[in-house]
């Protein structure tokens, strides 16, 4: 039984379905025919999208969950480019809880950001309980204690041998030195790695074929926006992701189902700071082919 049916009734043979589907949809003398299944059908749902009568049917999907749309976007070009001028990266809240009700906002954006091959595979673990924030800070800076110390052991035994120390180490000390702050912030009490904040959304994906890390940022930065909405702040806190993918015991502090990968970390709450002018940024270097 095709996963897709067409009411006669209704349909109007404007094809549509037929020119973004041909793998579901054929026209055959005038009548369009569906037979969707496994072999051609991602549940993109377009169909049922693209459909100005309503007649077509799509039995895998929840057709009471395909809101009408408006004629026009709700928001202009320019009140959109003043949002993303807006957002700023934050790592000082107030102390003060986001209520649940605004987290499930915030994933319900995630559940219709697009995906590659419509895998749908992102995942999200929401962290509110301060002990698995500090759980992941902990972790988190004893990776960089020990990666310094790591390359500061090469280093020496180069010194020790009197051999050259390659450029290549000589870069990488001097970039996972600047991690030493780290350690000191974290022995006087401050949380240099999640700020101390009052939530920590982690978007990771089981194994997929197609583009699960794409997928998880494109997720994150849709978040990011839907947060300001909220009044909230963010930022990204790309530390733990790198240190996740080089120490199993950070990976393990993330408490993520089994073979599931991280690809983003947001902090997120509600900022201690209030700016009151957008930033400069660099011009964008773009290459034109007219």
């Amino acid at each position: 039984m095709s996963w897709v049916t067409i009411d006669e009734k209704r349909c109007n043979r404007c094809g549509m379905c037929a020119k973004r589907c041909p793998l579901c949809f054929s026209n055959r003398d005038g009548v369009i025919v569906a037979q969707a299944d496994e072999t051609c059908c991602n549940l993109c749902g377009h169909c049922v999208a693209l459909c100005a009568v309503g007649a077509v049917t799509h039995h895998k999907m929840d057709m009471a969950n395909f809101p009408p749309l408006s004629k026009d976007l709700p928001v202009g070009s320019e009140a959109f480019l003043e949002m993303v001028r807006r957002r700023r990266s934050y790592r000082s809240f107030r102390d003060r809880p986001v209520p649940r009700e605004d987290i499930e906002k915030l994933l319900e954006m995630v559940r219709y950001c697009p995906t590659g091959s419509n895998m749908q595979s992102v995942q999200v673990k929401v962290i509110t309980r301060r002990e698995g924030i500090r759980r992941i800070s902990e972790a988190t800076v004893a990776y960089f204690q020990e990666l310094i110390a790591r390359v500061q052991r090469k280093v020496e035994r180069l010194e020790t041998e009197g051999k050259e120390i390659p450029q290549e180490l000589k870069d990488r000390k001097a970039f996972v030195d600047r991690y030493a702050r780290l350690a000191r912030a974290w022995e006087m009490g401050i949380d240099p790695i999640l700020h101390g904040a009052p939530l920590v959304l982690i978007f990771h994906s089981p194994p997929n074929p197609s583009t699960p890390q794409e997928d998880c940022i494109i997720a994150a930065q849709t978040v990011v926006l839907g947060a300001m909405t909220l009044g909230l702040g963010s930022c990204y806190i790309g530390l733990v992701i790198k240190a996740a993918f080089d120490s199993p015991a950070v990976l393990r502090s993330l408490e993520l189902p089994e073979g599931n990968t991280p690809y983003g970390l947001l902090v997120l709450g509600y900022p201690k700071l209030k700016f009151h002018r957008a930033v400069d940024r660099k011009p964008l270097v773009v290459q034109w082919e007219e």
